[in-house]
């Protein structure tokens, strides 16, 4: 067994009764790790790997949790799961794991939702864990429960996120119309 403790090449020899053979080994730099942009990601989102070694090529323990750009180390969620990303120059590698974490499900109800101002409508995941925030809180707020109220006209983003991912609805908030008149009756 060959342990590389340098850079350079050393003669590597094997002797019995006097008599031996030689190999020439050249023992190369290993790449230095791996800068992870995040060590998750999300299923259907990107994450960017990076290493200070210019020249490999990236690759995937398993494409169907998440991909690799093989020249850009650009890793894409697929599905949840935990995955191997390796950089490989020449025959040294780096490794460093990836986790994938799912999409909460589809916000119900599936249709836009459209409210007037100081109303409310309630919208609902079926993914458990989950919290409520609104883009817009001037626009529109939505409470733990995901009791949407509109506060001024206006569209706003409603997410509900369950460990970094997020589902989401757009909110249109319309302003009330002002009292019909004449006021005194007719």
């Amino acid at each position: 067994i060959v342990t590389g403790t340098g850079t350079g090449t050393a003669s590597v020899s094997y002797t019995v009764a006097g008599c031996s053979v030689t190999k020439p080994v050249t023992v190369i730099a290993a790449p230095p790790g791996i800068t992870p942009g995040s060590s998750t990601v999300c299923a259907g989102a990107t994450t960017t790997l990076t290493n200070a070694t210019s020249g490999g090529t990236w690759t995937s323990s398993n494409t169907s949790v998440a991909t690799v750009v093989a020249g850009t180390g650009v890793v894409s969620g697929v599905a949840a799961g935990i995955v191997t990303i390796t950089y490989t120059t020449g025959t040294c590698f780096v490794t460093a794991t990836v986790t994938v974490n799912p999409l909460p499900s589809a916000i119900t109800p599936s249709t836009g939702v459209g409210l007037c101002v100081g109303a409310t409508a309630v919208l609902a995941d079926a993914t458990p864990g989950g919290t409520w925030s609104s883009g817009s809180p001037a626009i529109a707020t939505v409470g733990s429960s995901g009791t949407v109220t509109g506060i001024s006209s206006g569209t706003a983003t409603i997410s509900y996120t369950v460990s970094g991912c997020a589902a989401t609805k757009t909110v249109t908030v319309l302003t009330t119309p002002t009292a019909i008149s004449p006021s005194s009756p007719v």
